[in-house]
């Protein structure tokens, strides 16, 4: 950690609650149908979610072989790596060369969220296959998951609307939104907590 720097932002622009974009980054069961790519890049059968306090771990191998998400063929870290943080931060690690990325979700309005990302690198300067994998998380992941998020906030505004049940599987695999509950918990602590 101490010998990387920071080299790159990405910024985002959400129509979506804050909550809603962190229930849909706590869980990997939707990653099969919404996220092709990432799924040939990361070992799903070996995807685990841990709860702990107030973090979740989502852990995996990864990063082993071609995909369609970007090249892998130089990388020295072969797995996928995320730890969420109550409320609204994420840290990650991606297949390649020795990276952290840190994630910050901004509520900025019940139906509006903002997102950085912070790419720090071995270099100040992203390599070919950094780069590679920047624009494959800007210009695919995140481009998929935003219309998920902002489609599930629309769905919400519709009198149809009343709750949503939770998929869980005690295993902890990736198909399951038991971190989906962990955070949900934690909200309605907070919130008990401002009452009192």
């Amino acid at each position: 950690m101490e010998q990387l720097t920071h080299a790159h932002r990405l910024s985002y622009r959400i129509n979506s609650n804050w909550k809603n974009v962190v229930d849909n980054f706590l869980e990997c069961y939707h990653c099969h149908i919404a996220h092709k790519d990432f799924v040939s890049l990361v070992d799903m059968d070996t995807y685990v979610v841990t709860t702990h306090g107030i973090y979740s771990s989502h852990m995996a191998e990864a990063g082993k072989s071609a995909n369609t998400a970007y090249d892998v063929s130089e990388a020295t870290v072969t797995d996928h790596a995320v730890w969420w943080l109550w409320p609204n931060t994420c840290m990650m690690r991606y297949p390649g060369r020795g990276s952290f990325i840190v994630l910050k979700i901004i509520p900025a309005g019940p139906d509006l969220t903002y997102e950085t990302y912070d790419f720090f690198l071995e270099t100040a300067e992203p390599n070919e296959a950094e780069l590679e994998s920047i624009r494959y998380l800007d210009e695919v992941l995140q481009v998929e998951d935003i219309n998920l998020v902002e489609s599930v906030q629309r769905g919400m505004s519709t009198p149809a609307f009343q709750q949503g049940r939770i998929v869980y599987d005690p295993s902890g695999s990736g198909l399951s939104e038991h971190a989906v509950h962990h955070f949900h918990g934690l909200v309605l602590d907070a919130y008990k907590g401002d009452a009192s």
